[in-house]
C-alpha cells in the first residue's frame, strides 16, 4: 500500500474534496476567496498585471478539469500546508517557467537557411518540469547561503533546528554564556536569509520575493511538487 501523507489541514482539505465532488457552490467559493490574492502575489512577485490573470485562470482551469486518466490539480493536494499557500506555490512555479520561456524566445534573422536550421543552433533551456525548476531554485539557493557560514555556525542551527537543543545546552556545550549563543543564532539566520534573497534574485533578476515569500514556498512545495 503506498505511503500516505499525513494532513496537518484537515479543513482546507476536506474543502478541496467538496470542490471534486462537483459542489458547485464550493467550486465557486474557491475562485471567490482565493482568485485576488493570488493574482496580487503574482503581480508583488514579478508578474505583470496580464501575465498574472492568464496564470490564475489556467490555474482554475486545471484545478477542475484534467486529460483523460490523469489526475485534476487540486486532487493532487494532500493537506500538507494551508490551500492558500499551496496554491501560490503552484501559481509562483507557472510564473518561473513562463519567464524562463520568455527569457529563451528570439527574434528569427532573415536568412537563407531554414528555420529548422537556425533554432538547432540556439541554445534551448533544460528539459525540466515547472515543478522541479523552482525545486532547484530554492534548493541551489539554501545551498548556498549554507555554504558560506562557517562549520560551528552550521552546527548549532543543526542542533538548535534539527536536534531541539534549548540554547542554555548549546552555552554549555561552547563554554559560552546563553546571550552569546542567541546573538551568534540571530546573526547566522540573518546572513542566511539574505544570501538566501540574493541568490534567488540573481538566478532570476525579475522575481520579486520578500523572506516571508520563501518560507511561504518552501512550507508549499511539500505538496506542490507532486
Amino acid at each position: 500500500m503506498p505511503y500516505q501523507a499525513t494532513s496537518s489541514h484537515e479543513q482546507d482539505l476536506n474543502f478541496a474534496q467538496s470542490v471534486l465532488n462537483v459542489n458547485s457552490t464550493a467550486a465557486a467559493e474557491l475562485r471567490s476567496r482565493y482568485h485576488g490574492r493570488i493574482v496580487a502575489v503574482l503581480c508583488a512577485r514579478g508578474a505583470s498585471a496580464t501575465e498574472a490573470e492568464d496564470l490564475v485562470a489556467d490555474l482554475w482551469s486545471d484545478c477542475f478539469v484534467a486529460p483523460p486518466n490523469r489526475q485534476t490539480l487540486l486532487g493532487k493536494y494532500q493537506g500538507r500546508c494551508a490551500l492558500e499557500s499551496w496554491l501560490l506555490t503552484v501559481a509562483t512555479h507557472r510564473l518561473i517557467d513562463l519567464k524562463r520561456r520568455q527569457s529563451f524566445r528570439v527574434e528569427v534573422p532573415a536568412s537563407d537557411r531554414s528555420s529548422d536550421d537556425f533554432f538547432d543552433r540556439r541554445p534551448q533551456p533544460d528539459s525540466v518540469s515547472r515543478e522541479e525548476s523552482l525545486l532547484k531554485l530554492l534548493r541551489a539557493a539554501i545551498q548556498n547561503a549554507f555554504s558560506r557560514r562557517d562549520s560551528e555556525s552550521v552546527l548549532m542551527l543543526k542542533l538548535v533546528h534539527l536536534h531541539q537543543l534549548t540554547q542554555r545546552e548549546i552555552a554549555r556545550m561552547w563554554g559560552w554564556h546563553e546571550s552569546k549563543v542567541s546573538r551568534a543564532l540571530e546573526v547566522a539566520r540573518e546572513s542566511i536569509a539574505r544570501d538566501i534573497l540574493v541568490e534567488l534574485k540573481r538566478a532570476d533578476p525579475w522575481l520579486e520575493l520578500r523572506w516571508e515569500d520563501f518560507l511561504e514556498l518552501c512550507a508549499g512545495s511539500a505538496d506542490a511538487l507532486f
